[in-house]
């Protein structure tokens, strides 16, 4: 199987982005791999977002835009909206404030090619909100569901899944909502990992993430939900994510 004959969907909701917006589309234009869809879902933004948006879409086709018009706000509900009308047979995400290297989609699907695996997830740069790096974070070179469980390996913007292979999987309106779906994906396959660092996490002090007692409660809430997992293996498994959390950040 050659994975050039095949198209990928790349999710982005979009909420107020005017500032970073840009940066992040020009670095899925710059992909090596060209054959990709953008959907990029305007969750009612305030603010010149929409225009710049137009602006890709009429200089790009591949840039698709869409709105929200699902009654219910937030970055799952655009996601969804996205996926719902997205027609590639691989599915990936990149946030509005995050950005790809220019090998991201090239090396990802060659790997999945080479191994045949449906699922596949990279390293990945924490930076500022001026993006200066702050640190590496090495990824899994294999990711399994019981990995999953213990920490989140697969930051939305890193993982790339197989819709044939998987199904088209839609986000829950819940905290770590991202966590949640991977779980799922992971349910279905494991994921092979490329080393080298193929994306960009802008680290803002006003973001969701940023907010460790909310994302601690979230986090125990989806592993309450496990019912293949004893209560006892819960807390063990809880107490992996902050263990892991924490080293992420060294």
């Amino acid at each position: 199987m050659n994975n050039e004959n095949y198209l990928v969907s790349i999710i982005m909701p979009a909420y107020n982005s005017e500032a970073v917006i840009r940066e992040s589309i020009n670095s899925v234009i710059c992909q090596t791999y060209s054959n990709w869809e953008l959907v990029i879902c305007d969750d009612g933004s305030t603010d010149n977002t929409g225009l710049i948006l137009k602006e890709y879409n009429e200089k790009d086709p591949r840039v698709k835009v869409i709105s929200n018009v699902s009654g219910v706000k937030g970055a799952a509900s655009a996601r969804n909206c996205a996926l719902n009308v997205s027609t590639g047979r691989y599915i990936s995400f990149l946030d509005s404030d995050d950005t790809w290297l220019s090998r991201k989609l090239e090396l990802q699907l060659g790997a999945m090619n080479e191994g045949n695996y449906s699922v596949s997830h990279s390293s990945y740069i924490r930076v500022d909100e001026n993006g200066k790096e702050l640190n590496k974070v090495k990824c899994m070179e294999l990711v399994t569901y019981k990995d999953q469980v213990k920490s989140n390996r697969i930051p939305n913007l890193t993982g790339v899944y197989d819709r044939d292979s998987i199904g088209l999987i839609l986000q829950n309106n819940i905290g770590h909502e991202d966590y949640d779906m991977w779980l799922e994906i992971l349910s279905k396959a494991d994921s092979v990992g490329i080393q080298e660092p193929l994306a960009n996490y802008r680290v803002s002090s006003t973001s969701l993430s940023s907010n460790k007692i909310k994302a601690a409660i979230w986090h125990f809430k989806i592993l309450n939900k496990q019912d293949n997992i004893s209560f006892i293996f819960k807390v063990y498994y809880y107490y992996c994510y902050i263990f892991n959390a924490l080293l992420k950040r060294i």
